[in-house]
């Protein structure tokens, strides 16, 4: 009876460690696809060529970009993308990002991946000057039919302290000081002209 028992504990014990294994290599899988997704996605936005991401788009995403622009549509990304480099006025010539996750994706009923992390962002401007900012992001993706596509996906810095803020700070201070200049020179002027009248 003893050995009865022990045998059935052993088999319970290897089907078990089966059913582990079997978890863990789908899990491995998984990472390994999102790894890929997060690579697409970084690619398409470095190159500014999104027809290789679109497959990987939920019908549903959104993606809330670094100025707090929402894209729910492919239509919308590319319209995004062109308005920041080609529109009238624009100031990026150029843009790289460098995402790195901070943890290995949570899943969720087999379905949802959940993952967060940071990201380098190198930006390019039209006049020569570079920029580099710190963003924070988190994401969601879906598995549709058996393949990973991006749900949702949020993009933030810190606005209290970046870069970017800091410039506009510079310029305010040098517009600022050109202005006392400006109206010192007028000032002086002025006074002058008004001598030569009175003389």
């Amino acid at each position: 009876m003893n050995k009865l028992i022990a045998g059935m504990f052993s088999v319970c014990l290897l089907v078990a460690g089966a059913a582990q294994g079997a978890d863990d290599q789908k899990d491995k899988k998984d990472h390994d696809e999102l790894r890929a997704l997060l690579k697409t996605f970084t690619q398409a936005f470095n190159s500014r060529q999104l027809e290789p991401l679109v497959p990987y788009l939920h019908k549903d995403f959104s993606v809330t970009m670094v100025n707090q622009d929402v894209v729910t549509t492919p239509g919308e990304l590319k319209g995004y993308i062109d308005k920041q480099f080609n529109a009238p006025g624009s100031l990026l010539k150029d843009v790289k990002i460098e995402p790195e996750a901070d943890i290995l994706t949570k899943f969720f009923n087999g379905r949802f991946g959940i993952n967060r992390g940071g990201s380098t962002d190198t930006y390019t401007l039209k006049d020569g000057r570079v920029i580099k900012i710190h963003t924070r992001w988190s994401g969601t993706a879906i598995n549709e039919d058996g393949k990973w596509k991006v749900l949702n996906a949020h993009i933030g810095l810190n606005i209290l302290d970046n870069p970017i803020l800091a410039a506009v700070e510079r310029l305010r201070w040098v517009w600022g000081a050109g202005g006392v200049v400006i109206g010192l020179l007028l000032g002086v002027l002025g006074t002058l002209l008004l001598k030569r009248r009175k003389a």
